[in-house]
C-alpha cells in the first residue's frame, strides 16, 4: 500500500498572522519578508498553497466554550479546538444528539444562548475566514505574476501555474461560501484591501454572492485536474470534482426556501444540472457496497483510493476524536456526542418500513434488524465495540447499572454513542495507536442527495428529463449501497410532496454527523419546529434479561426565526460601517 503523505502541513514559524483587527491586510509571510522570495523559491511556493489547506473547514468536535479558539489569533494557521470533554460536535447543538458533558458550545447554541458577542458566536468563523481569503489574495495578486515560468530546476511548469492558481481560488470560493450559508449576503471582498484603506463596504444580496462563488468555482475547475498523476503524495488537493460539488451545494441552498421564498424553478433545475455534471463524468461512484452496508462504514474508515471521496479535511493520524467521542469504560473517553432517540427513532427497519415503538416486536428488540446504517452510526445498548487492548469481545452496555452508565465520568445521556468516524484501533493511553481521519466536506453520496432533491422540486419524482436518473433513481442507489433490502425506491412516495419528505430523511440518515442537519433545516426553513422542541434520550431497565425501554427529554431545544441567519460579529460591524446587522439580532 502506498503511504499516503498528508497535504496539511503544518509549517511552524512560516506564517504569522493577527486577526481581522489589527493585521496588515496584505499580508505576507513574515519569515519571507516579500512576495518576491516566495515566488524564486519553488519550495516555498508549494509550501505557500499547502498552507491554504489550513483554512479549510474543519469538522468533527470543533465546537470549543470559547468561539475564538477556532479564529485567527497569534499563530501560523486556524486556532485548533481544545482536546477536552466539553468540545463538541455541532451534531450536538441540533437534533441529532446532545454532547455528554455539561455547559458545551453546542448545548449552550442549541438551547438559544448565543449572540452577535464575540464571547457566546458559537460557529462565527468569520475571521479565520476572511484572512484565509486574503492569504489567496496574496498568493494571485503578489505572488503569482512573479513566479519564474518555466522547465527549470527552480521554475514553474506552466501546467503547475495553473494548478496553484486553481487551487487558490478553490478554497477562496469555498470560504465564501461558509460565509455566505451562514449570514446570507455579505460584503465581498475581490481584492486585497489596504491597511488604511475603505472599509465602509456594503453587503452584496444573496443572488450576487451566488453568482460571484459559482463564477469561481468555474474558474477554478477549468484550472484544476481531474486526478492528480501522483495520487498518493497529493491525495487531498482541490480537483475539477470538487469544484464542482461545491458549485452543486451553493445553487442547491440557493434554489432552497430560505433562499429562494419565490420558488424560482430555474433555481432548481440550475441546482440540479451542476449535480448531474458530477454524475455524468464518471469520475466518483458510491464507495462498494458489502454484506449488511459494510460499504457505508468502510467509507468513513477508508482514505485512499475511495471512489467515494471528492474532497475531505486531512487530520494527522491521531486518536483525538477517538477519545473526545469514546466511551468512558474504554480507557476514560470523553463520552461526547450522544445520539438522540429522536435520530435513531427514524431509522427504518431494514425492509425499509418506518420503525414503531407501538409494534409490539419493534419495541421488544429495538435494536435488531434497522437500516444497516444505524448499527455503523450509533453505538446502542448490546452493540459489540472491541477496540485494540480489550477482551474479544466488548458489549456496550447503557442500561441502568450498566458499566458505560453507571459511575463512569462523562456518560452518555441518551443511551446512546457516536460509532460513525470512530476508529475501533484507536487508542489514546499506552501503548498509543493512532488512526487516520479524513473529514468529508463533499462525498458522492451528497451529490446524489443533492440531484434528488433539486430533480423532484424542478421536475418531480420520476421525471429525469435531459438527464439520465430521476430522483427516485438517485434515492435507490443510496439505499441500496446501505444495505436496505428493500423499498430501495420508496415506492410510497408517488407525489413531489411524499418525495420531498423522503429525500430530506435520506439526507437525515445518510449525512448524520457530517454538519449537514443544522444547515438543512435553516434552508428548508423547517427550523423553527425541528429545532424548538426538547431532544430525548432513552432510559433502560434490566430486570433479569429482559429490557424494558421508556423515553425520556434529556435536553430542551430553542430557536426563533431570527435564528435562520447567524449575527455578524459585534467588532466586525464597528469595523466596517456599512455591515447591516441580520434582522432579529
Amino acid at each position: 500500500m502506498k503511504k499516503i503523505i498528508f497535504l496539511l502541513v503544518f509549517i511552524a514559524g512560516v506564517l504569522v498572522f493577527q486577526s481581522c483587527s489589527n493585521d496588515k491586510i496584505s499580508s505576507i509571510p513574515a519569515d519571507f519578508a516579500t512576495a518576491d522570495q516566495i515566488a524564486i523559491n519553488a519550495a516555498n511556493v508549494k509550501a505557500y498553497i499547502n498552507n491554504l489547506y489550513a483554512f479549510v473547514p474543519r469538522g468533527y468536535n470543533r465546537l470549543d466554550t470559547d468561539p475564538n479558539s477556532d479564529d485567527i489569533a497569534t499563530g501560523a494557521l486556524p486556532g485548533v479546538p481544545g482536546k477536552g470533554s466539553l468540545t463538541a460536535m455541532v451534531a450536538s447543538a441540533t437534533d441529532e444528539a446532545v454532547h455528554a458533558t455539561r455547559n458545551s458550545a453546542a448545548e449552550k447554541w442549541g438551547t438559544g444562548n448565543w449572540s452577535s458577542s464575540s464571547t457566546n458566536n458559537w460557529d462565527t468563523q468569520i475571521k479565520t475566514e476572511y484572512t484565509g481569503i486574503r492569504r489567496t489574495f496574496s498568493y494571485t495578486e503578489d505572488i503569482a505574476p512573479k513566479l519564474p515560468i518555466g522547465l527549470g530546476g527552480n521554475e514553474i511548469s506552466p501546467a503547475l501555474r495553473d494548478q496553484y492558481l486553481g487551487e487558490a481560488l478553490f478554497i477562496r470560493a469555498l470560504l465564501n461560501f461558509e460565509l455566505l450559508k451562514r449570514y446570507g449576503g455579505y460584503p465581498i471582498v475581490k481584492t486585497q484591501l489596504a491597511a488604511d484603506g475603505n472599509f465602509n463596504i456594503p453587503r452584496n444580496t444573496y443572488d450576487e454572492c451566488t453568482k460571484y462563488i459559482s463564477d469561481m468555482c468555474d474558474q477554478a475547475q477549468a484550472l484544476l485536474p481531474v486526478v492528480y498523476p501522483t495520487a498518493a503524495s497529493d491525495f487531498g488537493r482541490a480537483t475539477k470534482g470538487a469544484c464542482m460539488a461545491l458549485k452543486a451545494r451553493l445553487l442547491l441552498y440557493a434554489a432552497s426556501p430560505l433562499n429562494n421564498p419565490s420558488n424560482d424553478i430555474t433555481k432548481w433545475q440550475a441546482a440540479a444540472a451542476a449535480s448531474a455534471a458530477i454524475i455524468s463524468s464518471g469520475t466518483y461512484s458510491l464507495y462498494p457496497a458489502g454484506t449488511a452496508g459494510a460499504g457505508y462504514e468502510s467509507f468513513f474508515l477508508t482514505i485512499s483510493p475511495n471512489p467515494e471521496l471528492i474532497f475531505s479535511r486531512l487530520e494527522p493520524a491521531s486518536s483525538d476524536i477517538d477519545q473526545m467521542n469514546g466511551i468512558p469504560s474504554i480507557n476514560l473517553g470523553y463520552g461526547g456526542t450522544c445520539p438522540t432517540l429522536d435520530l435513531v427513532n427514524d431509522y427504518e427497519t431494514v425492509d425499509g418500513k418506518p420503525f414503531d415503538w407501538s409494534n409490539p416486536a419493534m419495541a421488544a428488540s429495538p435494536f435488531t434488524n434497522r437500516d444497516p446504517r444505524f448499527a455503523k452510526t450509533i453505538l446502542y445498548n448490546g452493540a459489540v465495540w472491541t477496540p485494540v487492548g480489550t477482551p474479544p469481545i466488548a458489549t456496550v452496555d447503557t442500561y441502568d447499572g450498566g458499566k458505560d452508565i453507571t459511575n463512569v465520568p462523562y456518560p452518555t445521556r441518551t443511551g446512546f454513542y457516536l460509532r460513525k468516524f470512530m476508529g475501533i484501533n484507536a487508542r489514546w493511553i499506552a501503548p498509543i495507536s493512532n488512526v487516520n481521519h479524513s473529514f468529508p466536506i463533499f462525498r458522492y453520496a451528497e451529490v446524489l442527495l443533492n440531484y434528488a432533491e433539486a430533480m423532484n422540486e424542478a421536475y418531480g419524482p420520476d421525471n429525469a428529463s435531459t438527464f439520465t436518473l430521476t430522483a427516485r433513481q438517485a434515492i435507490a442507489l443510496i439505499r441500496t449501497r446501505a444495505g436496505l433490502t428493500a423499498n430501495q425506491s420508496v415506492t410510497a412516495a408517488t407525489t413531489q410532496a411524499l418525495m420531498r419528505t423522503a429525500i430530506r430523511h435520506e439526507r437525515r440518515i445518510e449525512l448524520a454527523f457530517e454538519e449537514h442537519r443544522h444547515m438543512d433545516l435553516r434552508r428548508w426553513m423547517t427550523a423553527e419546529t425541528v429545532l424548538n422542541q426538547p431532544v430525548s434520550g432513552l432510559k433502560i431497565v434490566k430486570v433479569g434479561s429482559t429490557f424494558t425501554y421508556t423515553p425520556q427529554v434529556v435536553e430542551q431545544r430553542v430557536f426563533t426565526n431570527k435564528m435562520y441567519r447567524y449575527p455578524f460579529p459585534q467588532d466586525e460591524l464597528s469595523r466596517n460601517p456599512g455591515l447591516v446587522q441580520n434582522p432579529g439580532w
